[in-house]
């Protein structure tokens, strides 16, 4: 104890190493423990309910079309369930969201109709109550609800009287009988519902919407799971030759799919903390070899005294100690704190709500602080102690970067090698984001405001149309108002609607002569609203079917589908069925530009734009453009829904340019946390290089007054001083380079409109490299300059 207290007053006697020292460490351990929470518990813990590793997520499959993968029909599901053998339970989900007026306010719920046997596919504990029960299940059964943790905190307050207590969804009420852990769910969700599927809907084997999920009988794997319901479907495409030939199935881990494509940009963010945590404690070794060498006097007393190598070394050791604990003390809280401000920041990351600092966390922040502090301690109190007595006199060799500070040099081209790194993923991840961001989307998001009207599914769709086609009128008579409209979804947001349709006299290279095409139902004032160019013909119109069901609907196709399937040539006129829908069919009246429906990353893909009957989609995207600032309608438009239906809420009200922003938020995030790091990575390279030059720059103030006193002017006192440092800096720019060029590749796959090989990303990383350098020499290079003559008389 008495020499970790004389350990301790000597880190107290140099405050400004001790304070640079720990926070350094600290920042960055802290900063690297909170992103490994993150993706320790997005990526790497199992799942959160008993026997995670057994659940996994069912398809229908079809080889031979383009988007292979399909939701599953609720007939199929029931067949699945009955003919396996290789799952204890299979059930499955499809989200619903819906209206609760049991308030004072109307107020729309992100919900989930649930198949039977959900909640037993999980098997996990409610907080409070209980889950739903088969009567609760079966169709026209008994009405219940199970709500989430957060909408129970936020509704009820925690209370448990909320058990018992009952919501009201589109006029019934349903009476809620269990809370589930805000971990059940990987997105947010506020209530699940029995869907009690209907018994014609159970006729219609080509309803596809439920997505399945099942648990596997002990022992079982994913692949043998997948043979098991491809025999099941082959057996049923005999039974079912119109509706399951051709059909097959796919079985999928449940975490990886949970986890979906933010694999890859959480990896990335993880390799970019762990590169500048070890910046971070190269820094530390280089401050603690400069303060090392600044003891030499010490050192040398100390050992005139009688002290072995083994206990300088010790003393030097037992100073590292205590800064790596208090280091990770603060590491931790740090840690903590951010960890709590990913899950505020990111809702919407996948399993956010089961990450925490854990006890690995933890173990993370100590061990890698310590050793860090220990290794990058031992090293130059090694180094430092090499000789029986520390030299009382600066060296006088020829070169300021002279042999003595090898390891110190040796740090400084590290820092500056991996700063070019860090720097030059930036480059890349900005240029990228850039060129995504800069893509054309074919419409005009600014100046348009969008928002939703609670309406739900099973409703009279007859009493919504109407609702719908008034809300429009209303709407476009607002002053300021240039077009009204509504869609199924809003472009670039990458709500991927995927059908096979036949057109006439087009054919198709597929098996069935069909074409794969994306969907959009849409009215023609959604058009006009985002301003779609219209290519050739005229905007569809909204299908009256008061008109008789006979009549030829109307559609429009974009210019890819145009070139892909007709070669360019006119299809103004033609028909077109689809084929999961029977015999109705459309005419094509329109072509419209392309338009980037799926994501701003993915190239145009071939659509047809379908003018359905209003009410056909009950819960659709309302947008309206103004001559000014859109947000000014808010207020209007609520007051119109209001005078309709009071009991509808209005909800997800934003400017449409919002949406589309978001829809790039995660090459945002990704370019964003990089160049963070990046800047943090040029910070610290400069400090390394400002510790090593100015110790070098102290110890040469003899060599300097005596060429001042020979006559050296200020030129050659810089140039002097700059050559070592320019060494340093070529290579470590270059080895920086070299490394930039060679994980590039490991960036690929995040890229957009770049190479990993860009030149100008990795010339603006070793410019801002090198201008980070330059920086660090000013007051080094000062110092050298104020050096007088008198230095070379002087006797120390």
């Amino acid at each position: 104890m008495h020499a970790l207290a004389q350990a301790w007053r000597a880190l107290a006697r140099r405050r400004a190493f001790t304070l640079v020292t720990i926070g350094t460490l600290a920042s960055s351990a802290g900063l690297a423990a909170a992103v490994f929470s993150v993706v320790n518990g997005v990526l790497w813990q199992p799942l959160p309910f008993p026997g995670g590793g057994e659940l996994v997520a069912v398809y229908e499959a079809h080889p031979g079309q383009q988007q292979r993968t399909s939701l599953i029909a609720p007939a199929r599901l029931d067949d699945w369930r009955r003919l396996n053998r290789t799952f204890s339970a299979i059930s499955g989900s499809y989200a619903e969201s819906v209206t609760d007026t049991s308030g004072a306010e109307p107020e729309r719920l992100d919900g989930r109709r649930v198949a039977a046997g959900y909640f037993g596919v999980f098997t996990m504990t409610p907080l409070a109550g209980r889950t739903f029960v088969p009567d609760e299940e079966r169709y026209g059964g008994a009405t219940a609800a199970v709500i989430a943790e957060d909408f129970w905190t936020r509704r009820f307050n925690r209370n448990p009287a909320a058990v018992g207590s009952r919501l009201i969804v589109g006029g019934a009420g349903y009476t809620i009988v269990g809370v589930m852990p805000r971990a059940f769910s990987a997105t947010p969700i506020d209530v699940w519902l029995p869907a009690q599927v209907a018994p014609f809907l159970m006729t219609v084997r080509g309803a596809r919407f439920i997505s399945g999920v099942g648990r596997l009988r002990p022992g079982v794997s994913v692949d043998e799971a997948r043979e098991d319901l491809a025999r099941v479907q082959r057996a049923l495409g005999e039974q079912y030759p119109s509706t399951d030939a051709g059909w097959s199935a796919d079985v999928r881990d449940l975490k990886d799919v949970r986890v979906g494509d933010y694999r890859r940009p959480l990896v990335l963010v993880f390799a970019a903390v762990g590169l500048l945590f070890a910046i971070a404690a190269i820094n530390v070794a280089g401050l603690v070899l400069v303060q090392l060498h600044r003891r030499d006097t010490e050192f040398a007393i100390r050992a005139a005294l009688g002290a072995s190598r083994g206990r300088i070394v010790a003393a030097i050791m037992r100073e590292m100690a205590l800064l790596g604990v208090a280091s990770a003390v603060l590491g931790a809280a740090i840690a903590y704190a951010l960890t709590r401000f990913a899950a505020s920041a990111f809702p919407s990351l996948p399993r956010i709500a089961e990450t925490a600092v854990d006890r690995r966390a933890l173990a993370f922040v100590l061990l890698s602080v310590v050793v860090a502090a220990v290794v990058f301690g031992v090293i130059p109190a090694v180094v430092a102690t090499r000789g029986r007595l520390a030299p009382l006199l600066a060296s006088s060799g020829r070169s300021v970067a002279g042999g003595r500070h090898r390891l110190q040099n040796a740090i400084v081209v590290a820092q500056l090698a991996l700063g070019v790194v860090l720097a030059g993923g930036a480059g890349l991840l900005i240029r990228s984001y850039a060129a995504m961001s800069g893509v054309d989307p074919g419409f005009a998001p600014r100046g348009v405001l969008t928002f939703h009207v609670g309406a739900a599914w099973d409703e009279d769709r007859t009493r919504i149309g109407a609702m719908q086609l008034r809300l429009l009128d209303e709407v476009q008579r607002l002053p300021g108002v240039r077009a009204a409209g509504f869609a199924n979804f809003l472009p670039a947001t990458g709500a991927t609607l995927r059908y096979q349709v036949r057109v006439d006299g087009l054919a198709s290279g597929e098996s069935n002569g069909a074409f794969t095409v994306g969907q959009r139902t849409v009215t023609p004032g959604y058009l006009r609203a985002l301003s779609v160019p219209l290519v050739r013909g005229a905007y569809c119109e909204l299908f009256d079917p008061d008109l008789g069901s006979t009549r030829t609907r109307e559609a429009m196709v974009n210019r890819a589908f145009v070139d892909r399937f007709a070669g360019g040539a006119d299809v103004i006129g033609r028909r077109f069925t689809f084929v999961q829908q029977g015999t109705a069919a459309f005419r094509i009246v329109g072509v419209i530009g392309d338009v980037l429906e799926d994501g701003p990353s993915a190239p145009p893909y071939p659509f047809v734009y379908v003018c359905l009957a209003a009410g056909a989609w009950p819960d659709p995207e309302y947008v309206v453009r103004a001559d000014g600032d859109p947000r000014a309608l808010a207020s209007g438009i609520r007051q119109i829904v209001r005078s309709l239906d009071a009991s509808r809420p209005v909800f997800a009200m934003r400017p449409l340019d919002r949406v589309v922003e978001a829809a790039l938020d995660q090459p945002r995030l990704n370019a964003g946390a990089v160049t963070a790091f990046a800047l943090a990575a040029l910070l610290l390279a400069a400090l390394g290089l400002y510790g090593l030059m100015t110790l070098l720059v102290g110890e040469r103030r003899r060599e300097l007054g005596v060429r001042v006193a020979l006559g050296a002017s200020p030129g050659e006192i810089v140039r002097f001083v700059a050559i070592g440092a320019a060494r340093l800096v070529t290579a470590g720019l270059a080895a920086g380079v070299v490394l930039t060029l060679a994980v590039g590749p490991v960036l690929r796959a995040t890229l957009f409109g770049v190479t990993p090989s860009d030149p100008a990303a990795h010339a603006a990383a070793v410019v801002a490299l090198a201008a980070a350098a330059l920086g660090a020499l000013v007051i080094p290079i000062r110092r050298a300059l104020a050096v007088s003559a008198t230095e070379a008389m002087r006797i120390e």
